[in-house]
């Protein structure tokens, strides 16, 4: 897999024109609707380009799901053969896609502030702890110290030195 980067994978076929249920290795819509061109495997393990040509975004239970549509996919039976396969980029596009993320290992989010959705101060990330499922926000508090799973259910959105989080109530008794 040299020159290649897994950047996520097709969950499932959606629908009878084709439509794949992808799921990506970040959750904000901005990088994703960026992408044109991914590759995919075949069943030899080849590398082979697929141009997107729709991204459409559902919302539910404050989660993302990204629907794709490639040219070359145009029924349902062509898409149930992608199932479980995954969409890589060249490895030089894959590090910018995952940095557009604002979570990957980066430490640009080091003294960052945490503000809750009613835009409250809650402290500074102090630390990013590498965690094989996602990164993991240190954070600073007037009351000690916090760990904010870097996941869609907690960080909402990363600007520039700030990080809106929602539900940290359901970490303040961890």
């Amino acid at each position: 897999m040299q020159g290649f980067t897994q950047i996520g994978y097709i969950v499932q076929s959606h629908g009878l024109n084709g439509e794949l249920n992808v799921s990506f290795e970040t959750q904000l819509p901005d990088a994703v609707k960026q992408l044109k061109l991914v590759y995919l495997r075949n069943d030899r393990g080849d590398f082979y380009p697929a141009r997107i040509t729709n991204v459409r975004l559902e919302e539910k239970r404050n989660s993302l799901t990204f629907f794709v549509q490639f040219d070359h996919i145009a029924d349902r039976s062509a898409a149930d053969a992608l199932k479980s396969r995954g969409l890589y980029l060249e490895t030089k596009n894959a590090e910018a896609f995952i940095k557009s993320s604002g979570l990957g290992d980066d430490d640009s989010l080091i003294d960052c502030e945490i503000r809750n959705e009613e835009d409250t101060y809650i402290g500074m990330v102090t630390e990013i702890m590498d965690n094989p499922a996602h990164p993991i926000l240190v954070v600073a508090t007037t009351s000690g110290r916090m760990l904010i799973p870097c996941v869609d259910h907690f960080v909402t959105d990363v600007g520039d030195q700030i990080i809106y989080c929602q539900n940290l109530d359901l970490l303040e008794d961890l």
